[in-house]
């Protein structure tokens, strides 16, 4: 019998809850739960109901985009959209992945936001201009989102009275304060963003802004604005699995917030974490623009 999603997310409400319960992890020094180890994302990112054209991937046209997978191996899987059972460490949870509110997926943009990223995308390929060009091909910090669902891991680090996180992708690591209580002056402007954090009980909730307006949703949302505001909810479920939330409101394009959720796997034992290195050789830019004018 197939469930309501009301029922769904009932179910996995208590299953998540009674999971969360059932173990209390350990404690650090400073009195932290500890949640240190590596780990690799997935469920994250997925595509809105009525995703547009993407110049940069039409799905449509490719039988390989990273977009139309049936095998759900691309950053996209069709599974975290419209939910099903995912074996999580030890716990078997049934969890609507990606983007869960809406429930229908149909992010609410303001008009003529919408116009505008519609427009946006057009011009991405060929590339109009430096501003246009993916952020991943220019080497730029991921923000929270582009990091590679199923790839590039996550290690997780917790000096006193601090949660870092750092990306195997690019080089990146993430800082989140859990003293502060004030984020830095609105004059400075981050690809990360200014995180504080505090927990609540065995999970840890993440207030992150003073972002930089060039931070990517996914390639069919290739910008949020400088008014975006991420609330975050880490919640350790057992010793393998976070299961993960963030609330993504930007006033500037849509008219109320929306919700993403994933989760955090932790690495089999001796899994080592290679390099990924960006802008050694890369080649991106002159073969979009050209070579550079001799002076």
């Amino acid at each position: 019998m197939r469930l309501s999603n009301s029922r769904t997310a009932l179910i996995s409400v208590v299953l998540l809850a009674s999971a969360a319960n059932g173990q209390s992890p350990k404690k650090l020094q400073d009195g932290q739960p500890n949640m240190q180890g590596t780990y690799t994302r997935a469920g994250v990112k997925a595509l809105e109901a009525e995703p547009p054209f993407n110049p940069i991937d039409p799905g449509e046209k490719n039988p390989f985009s990273v977009s139309n997978r049936e095998d759900g191996l691309g950053p996209y899987p069709r599974i975290f959209g419209q939910g099903g059972n995912v074996l999580r460490g030890s716990q078997r949870t049934q969890r609507r992945l990606g983007i869960v509110f809406p429930e229908d997926r149909k992010l609410p943009w303001r008009p003529e936001e919408e116009a505008k990223r519609r427009q946006f995308l057009l011009e991405m390929n060929p590339a109009r201009d430096l501003r246009h060009v993916e952020l991943n091909s220019r080497c730029a910090l991921p923000g929270l989102f582009e990091g590679e669902d199923g790839n590039n891991p996550y290690s997780i680090l917790q000096p006193a009275g601090k949660v870092v996180i750092v990306y195997d992708y690019n080089h990146t690591s993430r800082e989140i304060d859990l003293n502060r209580r004030e984020h830095l002056g609105k004059n400075i402007r981050l690809f990360m963003g200014d995180s504080i954090g505090h927990w609540e009980g065995n999970t840890l909730v993440v207030d992150t802004t003073n972002f930089n307006g060039r931070v990517a949703y996914s390639r069919e949302i290739p910008y949020l604005s400088e008014d975006l505001h991420t609330i975050e909810r880490f919640t350790i479920v057992d010793d393998n699995t976070i299961d993960y939330e963030v609330t993504i409101d930007d006033s500037k394009l849509f008219t109320g917030p929306w919700k993403v959720a994933g989760y955090f796997s932790r690495v089999a034992k001796g899994v080592e974490s290679l390099e990924f290195a960006c802008a050694e050789g890369s080649q991106t830019l002159q073969n979009i623009f050209g070579l550079p004018p001799s002076r």
